[in-house]
C-alpha cells in the first residue's frame, strides 16, 4: 500500500526563512520526499489541513497546486496498483516527475512560478511586469483561476475589450497582453501545453505597435531655466534637479542606470556604462555642466572609485530586490520634486525623469542634428536599430552633437 501526502518539511529552512512544501510518499515503511517547488512559513501553514492558512497572500494558488499534485500522485498510484504488479517508490517517483510539469499548474500558479524564477535570477523589473499582468488578469477574472485550455482567441478578445473599458492607454494594454503572451510561450517551452498551443496566433498586435506614446519634451530655454534654478543644497529639490540635468547632459541616461553609476564609470572626461535594460555599452562625452555636477558629488559623496556617484544607492542595498525597490522609491520622489520645480518655473509640461531623456533627443533634432545620428533616440520603434545607426558614427560626430545641448 502506497500513500501520498503533501506536508510542510520543517526540518529544512530555505534562504527566505520558509520551509519547503514536499510530497511525502510512503510504501512499506519506506519514505521518500519530492520537492514540489513551493515553500511556506510555519506560521502560515495549517497543520490540520496541510494547506496554507487563508490569510496567506498566495493561499488560493498554493492550495490549487497542492491539491493538483496530490490528486495526480494518487491517480498514478492507482494506475500502478491496477496493473497488479509490484512497483518501487523509485518507479513511482520517475512517473510523477515526468508528469509533474503537465499536471500541477493553473494559469495563476504558473504566473507565480515565472515571477519566482525572475526574482531568483535577479530580473526584478521583469518579475514586476509579470506581477502587474497577473494582478490585472485576476481583476478581470474576479480572482477565479483558470486552466490553459480556457485561453483561446475568444477569451483574449474579451479580455482586450475589458482592458480597454478600464480606460487604460494603448501602451498599457499592449504591455499586459504582450506579457501574457510571453507567459504562454514559456508554458509551451516548459511542456505544460502542446507544441501547437498558440492562443495569440490570430491575435494582432499591429495597432499597438503603431501607437505612439504622446511625447513630452521641454524647450532648450526651459531646460536652461532649470539649470539656473538654485535650490538649497541641503534640500531634496537640489538632488532631483541634478539628476534631471545630468540625464539631459548625458544622452538621456535612464534613471536606473544613473542610480547605478559608480566613480569607476568616469574615465578621461567620458561616461562609460552598460545600459541595464539592453546590455548595450555607452561612451558619452561629459559636458562642462555634467562635470560640474560630478565635481559637487565628488566633494561630498566620494568614498572611492567603486562607490556610487549619486546618493541614491549605497552598500546597504545588496540584493537585486533591495536595489530595485530603492531606485523605484527615489525615482518617485524625484518625479514629485521635478513637478514642484516645474510649477515654480512655470513650465507647462509636468516634469519627470523621462522628460529629461526625451528632451535630449527632441532638442538635438531641433538643433539640426542628423536623424541618423540620434534616430530620434527615444521615439524610435527599435532601440537596437537606433544603436546600429549611432554605432556607424565616430565619437567625434557624436561629441559635436552632444555639445549642441548647451
Amino acid at each position: 500500500m502506497t500513500t501520498a501526502k503533501v506536508i510542510l518539511f520543517t526540518s529544512k529552512v530555505l534562504k527566505n526563512g520558509e520551509h519547503p512544501i514536499m510530497l511525502r510518499l510512503i510504501q512499506n515503511r519506506k519514505v521518500k520526499y519530492l520537492n514540489i517547488g513551493l515553500s511556506c512559513a510555519s506560521d502560515m501553514w495549517d497543520e490540520k489541513t496541510q494547506l496554507p492558512k487563508k490569510k496567506h497572500p498566495l493561499a488560493k494558488e498554493i492550495t490549487y497546486r497542492v491539491n493538483s499534485i496530490t490528486t495526480n500522485a494518487n491517480r498514478e498510484i492507482l494506475n500502478l496498483e491496477n496493473e497488479g504488479r509490484a512497483y518501487s517508490l523509485e518507479e513511482l517517483t520517475d512517473i510523477l516527475q515526468s508528469s509533474k510539469q503537465k499536471t500541477t499548474y493553473s494559469v495563476f500558479s504558473y504566473f507565480q512560478e515565472v515571477i519566482e524564477r525572475k526574482e531568483r535570477a535577479d530580473k526584478i523589473g521583469y518579475a514586476d511586469a509579470f506581477k502587474a499582468t497577473l494582478l490585472k488578469l485576476k481583476n478581470y477574472r474576479r480572482g477565479k483561476d483558470l486552466e490553459f485550455t480556457d485561453i483561446n482567441f475568444s477569451f483574449l478578445k474579451k479580455y482586450e475589450e475589458w482592458l480597454d473599458a478600464q480606460g487604460l492607454q494603448p501602451n498599457s494594454i499592449f504591455l499586459y497582453l504582450r506579457t501574457f503572451n510571453t507567459l504562454l510561450n514559456y508554458a509551451r517551452k516548459d511542456k505544460l501545453v502542446k507544441d501547437d498551443y498558440h492562443p495569440f496566433k490570430e491575435f494582432s498586435f499591429a495597432k499597438y505597435r503603431r501607437t505612439k506614446t504622446r511625447k513630452r519634451a521641454i524647450s532648450k530655454d526651459e531646460m536652461m531655466s532649470i539649470a539656473q534654478f538654485s535650490p538649497d543644497t541641503q534640500s531634496r529639490l537640489f538632488h532631483s534637479r541634478n539628476y534631471f540635468l545630468f540625464s539631459y547632459y548625458c544622452g538621456g541616461i535612464n534613471f536606473v542606470d544613473m542610480a547605478n553609476l559608480r566613480w569607476k564609470n568616469i574615465e578621461r572626461g567620458r561616461l562609460l556604462y552598460t545600459r541595464q535594460k539592453t546590455g548595450e555599452d555607452f561612451n558619452i562625452l561629459l559636458l562642462p555642466p555634467a562635470l560640474t555636477i560630478l565635481e559637487w558629488y565628488k566633494n561630498t559623496n566620494y568614498l572611492g572609485d567603486d562607490s556610487y556617484i549619486f546618493p541614491i544607492l549605497s552598500d546597504f542595498h545588496k540584493t537585486a530586490k533591495q536595489i530595485n525597490d530603492r531606485v523605484h522609491k527615489v525615482n518617485g520622489q524625484t518625479n514629485a520634486d521635478l513637478k514642484e520645480i516645474g510649477r515654480l518655473l512655470e513650465i507647462a509640461v509636468p516634469l519627470t525623469t523621462y522628460v529629461a531623456r526625451h528632451s535630449f533627443a527632441t532638442i538635438q533634432k531641433k538643433n539640426g542634428t542628423p536623424t541618423a545620428v540620434i534616430s530620434e533616440l527615444l521615439g524610435h520603434d527599435s532601440e537596437k536599430t537606433t544603436r546600429i545607426y549611432l554605432d556607424s558614427f565616430g565619437n567625434d560626430v557624436l561629441d559635436e552633437a552632444m555639445k549642441a545641448l548647451m
